[in-house]
């Protein structure tokens, strides 16, 4: 009987770790080691027991109690020592209260790798110990000739079942983990993501203090180009663990830690990056003095560090997805099989004819399965779910492995947190490239030039020329082409900036409201209007300021050079574009902003105006960048120059219900007042 089975179940069995040299030294440095390496072969000598068992009791109770037997035998191999394995795994890495808010593990010799480690080993030896009973149940199958079919099923069924409640049992001391695992899972990622955030710190914690060192910076983003993708292996651990020890129920909370840790590792390199441009930006007129095409170089390397996250984060949004579509799967299949079993035993209590086939074999999933139902299951998910009804953490898994483009992303936090790192990297290549302009447009608002009177000195017969602080300007702009080429000349470098480069314009949007407020708009703050004022193509296409003639020639020569480029080409062109054009957009809008500020204007000062003007349109005119120049200077040569009765009549014609057309009113009231024309 299974007493006499139990007094006898440790016979042979050494549940103590081998000792080996230097073992107890072993064990007291790295207990969860230890019983980690020492349980395998612990369940090895269960297993080698169980055999022993199955034979003894086919010649001892006849092959019909055979498999009962087993059955009790396992059971009890581990009924008397669940507390104790429970306390073992809570000296591993303990569980912690319901409602953690801080680490309870952190004297917890192990961790929750540790315990998934524990549990996959526990589930291949349940996997092998229902071969053994299996196995005892087919080789007496012979001797059922006495019974029916149904006798047959019914003593199959209850094996089943009896087996299953031992494998919920010996699973017992897992629940806890089982249940508490996104708690667990987020308190124990904490740990390795903090020791990531040290090293991104420390990436960028010398620079601060060199900040004149070009190379300490392109040191510094080398270690956070490799430090970007670091956090996925970590947010892959897990899924692995999520996989194991909730196949696939309460998935919307593993997720949701998932997301959360990827987010802060992106808003530490986001914050690094933030260090970064601040050492290289914060004195702007050294930087100015001594920029050079080094500066635009490493600034743009600081978009791999963006794009390698975002390229890293839809990959593993991807394979996500796919995993839980797995799940999924497995979810669905142990459904079915969980109903069959029910129809069978509803049928087998009643006069029903269905019969039931003991499987053979259950594997490491199979019983994860059965185990993760038991524990992890909503209420919604209990047996008493109708055919028409669906199981909502199935639901949910199919809600979310959906691979679909248009489906939504997994990790909506991790992607807010990607474009303000992406945000961020954006501001650090534009302070770079705008400090230069930035510098000389700072003081043009003061300059005398603008309250000069027109005399017969002897360049006046020579006309007006730009003025020193415009020419360096676009002195600058078109050297800035070929410091941006090298960059984009590198496929590899260019894919993975192009990764982020959606939204760039926006770093641009600052001078344009600034310009917007030094004209007196009532809308410097509305970003519609700012990005209306900005967008030069949408004022002229709605005929608020006149479209200015485009050499056709040019246009045909410029079409005509981009067919003729291949497509690393045209891509490494297409990139330095929108960097002109960001670029050129801010100092745009910076030049409207300084003139804006402008106290007055002599018919002289107006005169200067305009050829400084005109000669940054010609600049913007040879960089051959669609957009430029912008319609406003022209429309800004126009107004200079125009007769005061003209301008008047301009200024009054326009139409203040709209809100862009009232931007640009007050832009040419503001002129028209440093014109001394009175605008009723």
């Amino acid at each position: 009987d299974s007493k006499a089975a139990e007094e006898g179940l440790f016979d042979g069995v050494d549940t103590t770790p081998p000792v080996e040299e230097d073992a107890i030294t072993k064990q007291q440095q790295d207990p969860a080691s230890a019983f980690v390496e020492w349980l395998p072969s612990w369940y090895d000598a269960v297993l080698t027991l169980l055999a022993e068992e199955r034979r003894q009791s086919l010649a001892v109770f006849g092959p019909q109690l055979a498999p009962e037997i087993i059955a009790k035998v396992l059971g009890e191999c581990f009924r008397p020592l669940l507390s104790s394995f429970q306390k073992r795994l809570e000296t591993i890495y303990s569980p912690g209260s319901k409602n953690m808010t801080t680490s309870s593990s952190l004297s917890s010799s192990g961790s929750l790798e540790s315990i998934c480690a524990i549990y996959e080993a526990t589930l291949q030896f349940l996997s092998l110990a229902y071969e053994c009973v299996a196995g005892c149940w087919f080789d007496m199958s012979e001797s059922f000739n006495s019974l029916n079919a149904k006798e047959v099923s019914k003593v199959a069924l209850d094996l089943y079942s009896d087996v299953s409640a031992v494998f919920l049992q010996v699973a017992s001391p897992f629940c806890i983990y089982q249940e508490r695992f996104a708690e667990l899972e987020r308190m124990h990622s904490g740990v390795a993501t903090k020791l990531v955030s040290k090293d991104i710190q420390q990436a960028v914690s010398s620079v601060s203090s060199h900040s004149d060192s070009l190379m300490n910076l392109q040191d510094a983003t080398e270690r956070l180009k490799g430090l970007s993708p670091f956090i996925f292996p970590l947010a892959e651990g897990g899924l692995v663990r999520f996989e194991l020890l909730n196949a696939g129920y309460h998935a919307q909370d593993a997720i949701s830690s998932i997301d959360k840790l990827l987010a802060n590792h992106s808003n530490e390199l986001a914050m690094a990056i933030v260090t970064l441009s601040a050492s290289m930006t914060t004195d702007q007129m050294k930087l100015a003095d001594n920029f050079d095409e080094q500066h635009v170089h490493c600034a743009l390397e600081v978009l791999n560090v963006a794009g390698i996250f975002r390229r890293g984060l839809r990959t593993f949004d991807f394979k996500t997805k796919e995993r839980l579509g797995v799940l999924c799967e497995r979810m669905a299949a142990f459904a079915v099989r969980e109903k069959e079993i029910q129809q069978a035993s509803s049928d087998l209590s009643s006069s029903g004819g269905t019969s039931f086939l003991l499987p053979d074999s259950l594997s490491v999933v199979e019983i994860d399965s059965m185990l993760t139902k038991a524990v992890c299951g909503n209420v919604d998910d209990d047996d008493e779910i109708n055919e028409e009804e669906a199981n909502p953490s199935y639901e949910i898994l199919q809600r979310l492995s959906n691979t679909d483009t248009s489906s939504a992303n997994l990790f909506p936090d991790a992607e807010d947190a990607t474009s303000r790192l992406a945000s961020s990297c954006h501001s650090f290549v534009f302070d770079v490239c705008s400090a230069v302009p930035n510098r000389h447009l700072g003081g043009m608002s003061e300059m005398s030039s603008w309250k000069e009177t027109s005399g017969a000195g002897a360049f006046d017969s020579y006309g007006t020329l730009p003025q020193q602080y415009i020419t360096q300007v676009g002195e600058h702009m078109l050297s800035l082409v070929q410091a941006l080429e090298p960059f984009a000349s590198d496929a590899d470098a260019l894919a993975l900036a192009n990764e982020i480069m959606n939204d760039v314009k926006d770093v641009a949007l600052q001078p344009w409201r600034e310009f917007a407020a030094a004209a007196g708009s009532d809308d410097a703050n509305d970003d519609n209007v700012i990005r209306s004022l900005m967008d030069g193509k949408a004022l002229t296409d709605n005929f608020i300021i006149a479209r200015h003639f485009v050499d056709e020639e040019d246009e045909e020569e410029l079409l005509d050079d981009q067919e003729q480029q291949d497509e690393n080409e045209k891509a490494s062109a297409a990139f330095c574009d929108a960097w002109i054009d960001v670029v050129g957009l801010a100092v745009t809008g910076r030049l409207l902003e300084r003139i804006m500020r402008i106290p007055h204007l002599t018919p002289k000062g107006c005169e200067h105006l305009a050829a400084d003007l005109n000669y940054v349109i010609n600049v913007f005119s040879a960089l051959g960048v669609p957009g430029h120049p912008h319609p406003l200077l022209n429309h800004f040569v126009e107004l200079a120059m125009m007769d005061g009765e003209e301008l008047r009549a301009k200024i009054l014609s326009r139409d203040k219900s709209i809100e862009v057309v009232a931007a640009v009113r007050a832009a040419e009231v503001r002129i028209a007042n440093m014109r001394m024309i009175a605008v009723s």
